[in-house]
Order: C-alpha cells, then sequence, then structure tokens
C-alpha cells in the first residue's frame, strides 16, 4: 500500500531530483507546483524506490481528478504499485496528465484502458529564445507593446532575484498582486485562491527554488513574475502579474520578454511552459497571442 502524504517544502529537493532525472516537461510535474497547489488540488505524493507517486482528488475538472504517471525508478514496477493501490483501496484506476509517451506505456502496460483528452489541460510550450526575441512578422504586436511601455515609461527599470533571502523583493513581489487584486471588478473563488498560492511562493521562496522578476516605474513595483524549472532547461511561469495602466501599457510583454532572456542567461533555459489555460478563452487567446512553438498533450483514462 503507497503511503500518501501531504507534500511538504521538505520533500522538494527529493522531488525536484526525481523530476529532474525523468526529463519531465509538463506544469504538472513541476515540483514547485506540487507544493503549492497542494490545497487547490488536494495533492498528495509518496516516493519510493526511487520513484515520485502523485494523487489529485480535488477538483471536478475534466482530466484532473486521478493519478499522474510515476515518475522515476522502475516504470512497470511502479505502474503495478498504483493499479495495485487502487484495488486494494476499492478505487477506480484513473490516471491524468498523461504524456502522448507515457500514453503509449501505459497502453502497452494495460492493453484495456480507454483514453480521452481535452485541450484545455495542453501546455503551452515556448522556446525560451523565441519568448526572449519575438522576431518576425507574427510577434510584431508583441514589440509594438514593448515600444509603447518604454515610450509610456523611459525611466523603468527590472530586477531578477534568485534563491536568496530578499525581503524586499519578495515584498515587491506581494504588492504587484496587491494592487492587481485591488483593481478586480470581480473576485472568483479561483483569484482567492492564487492569492495564497503566491504569498506561500514569496513565504518558502528559498525552500522552493524560485526566481522572479519585478519591474518598478520611478520605484513602484509594476509588473513581476515568478518561474520555476521542471527539469533540465525547462522552465514553467508559476505567475505573472501586471496591473492597471502598466498593464494597458504593455507591461506583460515587457516581462515576459526580459524574464525569458535572463532564463536562458542565468539558468540556460531552453523551453519555457506557460502551462494551461483549463478552457478560458481570455487565458486562451493571451497565450496564444505568443504563437507556442508546440502544445505539451496531455491524457487521462477513462473509468475502468
Amino acid at each position: 500500500m503507497i503511503r500518501w502524504k501531504t507534500p511538504e517544502t521538505a520533500d522538494v529537493p527529493e522531488m525536484r531530483r526525481i523530476i529532474a532525472a525523468s526529463g519531465a516537461q509538463g506544469s504538472d510535474s513541476c515540483a514547485s507546483n506540487i507544493f503549492l497547489l497542494r490545497e487547490k488540488y488536494n495533492i498528495k505524493t509518496a516516493m519510493e524506490n526511487g520513484t515520485l507517486f502523485r494523487l489529485y482528488t480535488g477538483t471536478r475538472l475534466e482530466g484532473r481528478n486521478g493519478m499522474g504517471f510515476p515518475l522515476g525508478g522502475d516504470t512497470g514496477a511502479a505502474l503495478e504499485t498504483l493499479i495495485a493501490d487502487c484495488k486494494e483501496k476499492g478505487k477506480p484506476v484513473r490516471f491524468i496528465y498523461l504524456t502522448q509517451e507515457q500514453k503509449q506505456i501505459l497502453s502497452g502496460f494495460c492493453p484495456e484502458m480507454m483514453f480521452d483528452t481535452y485541450d484545455g489541460n495542453f501546455d503551452y510550450m515556448y522556446e525560451a529564445r523565441h519568448l526572449a526575441g519575438l522576431e518576425g512578422r507574427r510577434n510584431s504586436k508583441k514589440r509594438n507593446r514593448i515600444n509603447l511601455f518604454e515610450r509610456e515609461y523611459p525611466d523603468y527599470e527590472i530586477r531578477f532575484f534568485d534563491n536568496k533571502d530578499d525581503g524586499s523583493f519578495l515584498q515587491d513581489m506581494i504588492s504587484v498582486e496587491e494592487k492587481w487584486f485591488a483593481l478586480l471588478s470581480e473576485r472568483v473563488d479561483s483569484v482567492f485562491v492564487e492569492r495564497l498560492e503566491i504569498y506561500e511562493a514569496c513565504r518558502y521562496w528559498k525552500e522552493l527554488g524560485l526566481a522572479g522578476a519585478v519591474i518598478y516605474v520611478k520605484g513602484e513595483p509594476a509588473a513581476m513574475a515568478i518561474a520555476s524549472e521542471i527539469s533540465h532547461g525547462i522552465f514553467d511561469i508559476n505567475f505573472e502579474k501586471c496591473y492597471g495602466d502598466f498593464a494597458r501599457a504593455g507591461g506583460f510583454a515587457v516581462i515576459n520578454r526580459y524574464f525569458a532572456q535572463y532564463l536562458i542567461d542565468k539558468h540556460g533555459a531552453e523551453w519555457i511552459n506557460r502551462e494551461e489555460d483549463i478552457g478560458l478563452e481570455g487565458l486562451r487567446r493571451a497565450k496564444m497571442a505568443y504563437h507556442p512553438d508546440r502544445m505539451l498533450q496531455k491524457y487521462h483514462t477513462r473509468k475502468i
């Protein structure tokens, strides 16, 4: 029987090691996300024999309620362990967040399994150099947004922050979130949940191994972004915020571009995962506006 537990910050280094060795690319496989989203999706984890097991039971969203594909260790033995655990507890065998490769492995292991997919769960993947360069006609609108911001705020500056203690920088990130939140005309539950996640990201910054950026205009924090490494050369954008006139003038485009360049220069980023759109049309338009270089498709099993 698998000994499931709620992930803690102390688990993050070992999770990161296993995930990095697996070469995973999905936002669901990001160690910081597993910790920060533990309450939102009621995530449970276990690490046994060099394998990371994940279980999600906190949502009714399509394709997001079940077991993640085991990462690291002996895949066949890990799949046998997961299936046996479900049967012992009388629960359905349901896998989620399966990549095409993982789907094929599971199909060979359990030929009777059937699969579904939902494009709201697909991750938007961009070459880091694409986001940093924004070259070509397809990116002209984003370049125009950056030019507008730089004309409106010629004295702006952007600062970057890694895995070290700097309370003032973290407070500036929270300041951006609070000003963005204050301007919302409608506050749905997910906004409050994300707010708490950002607070936790700042509280456990060092433990989670995060990287961040803040744009300042005349000393005022105007935009922020937080990222973490999934596996070698692949980074997840955990959070990105800009508000008011700064956002209308193109602040999102500015921090996206220069943070991507920073991740390349400082951390060797090759790919940037901007996560899924969960079927929200506005979010989908925003992510498509950057012209993803590929979509990381994800599958889930039907109940058997």
